[in-house]
């Protein structure tokens, strides 16, 4: 099975940069480059019905914070667009109702990159430019398949803020945990 679980999942901040990169432009959108921090909350539905399930949530620690920092230089910002634009071609995933503009960006996406097995997800994302030093947002990935009999859904409440324009060291395009 290749279950595409989102990179909002594991790295909360480069998540939160790299949707945004779903604009497919190389620009950086309107927020300062350097130090970033972000919380992430997730919630899930259905995951106490199945083993996968389960283990995902015990993984995650569902209804926990886990704080991150990372590096956002332009170089990055290139970088996740690129991979982005690479995971587009290399799965079976699509993506719709896309919006952006200076302060708000959103997207659903679907993937079946496991369909043989009977598995997809889709995705709804938006995050919200506050200015240029704060984000805030939410994503919902609902997934289905032989592992979750019911479904299982799970939800992601983002806040970043800028904290500095020197990374320290926190190496551009890796993520350091601060509290899981």
């Amino acid at each position: 099975m290749r279950l595409r679980l989102p990179v909002l999942a594991t790295l909360p901040l480069l998540c939160s940069f790299a949707a945004l990169a779903a604009a497919q432009t190389i620009e950086p959108p309107p927020i300062k480059m350097g130090l970033w921090q972000s919380e992430v909350t997730t919630t899930m539905e259905n995951a106490q019905n199945s083993p996968m399930g389960s283990a995902v949530a015990r993984g995650m620690g569902s209804g926990r914070a886990t704080v991150t920092q990372g590096c956002l230089t332009p170089d990055t910002w290139k970088k996740e667009i690129q991979g982005m634009q690479q995971h587009m071609r290399d799965t079976d995933c699509t993506m719709s109702n896309f919006q952006q503009d200076s302060h708000h960006v959103s997207f659903d996406e679907t993937c079946t990159a496991g369909s043989q097995q009977g598995y997809s997800n889709t995705v709804h994302f938006e995050m919200l430019i506050d200015d240029t030093e704060n984000t805030h947002g939410h994503a919902e990935m609902k997934m289905t398949g032989p592992a979750f009999p019911d479904g299982m859904t799970m939800h992601m409440a983002m806040k970043t803020k800028y904290l500095s324009s020197d990374c320290g060291d926190v190496k551009p395009g890796e993520s350091k945990v601060i509290h899981e």
